[in-house]
């Protein structure tokens, strides 16, 4: 699997983890995503979610009014991590030049 993440994926996952949203019960819905991303609509997300979810780093959670709730998973919370050791080292590279 390409673990490779476009920005706009990379983001939704962020929100999700830095609202908690880790089960289904405390998922959030491509409206709630994009009021706190503020630079996508609602669709946008959406499809980048799907993308997400097909990759089984992101699942659907409990329905919002008519409206599906998204929480990120185990494995979204792993590659996430990834990234945050890759900045940190890139960061790390940085500071000594």
């Amino acid at each position: 699997m390409n673990e490779e993440l476009v920005r706009t994926q990379y983001v939704i996952m962020q929100l999700l983890r830095k609202n908690k949203a880790t089960n289904c019960i405390r998922g959030m819905t491509a409206i709630e995503l994009s009021e706190q991303e503020g630079r996508n609509k609602p669709n946008t997300l959406y499809k980048h979610i799907k993308i997400l979810e097909k990759r089984n780093l992101v699942e659907s959670g409990v329905k919002v009014e008519r409206a599906n709730s998204y929480y990120i998973n185990e494995l979204g919370l792993e590659l996430l991590k990834k990234y945050d050791d890759m900045e940190e080292e890139k960061n790390g590279y940085n500071n000594e030049c």
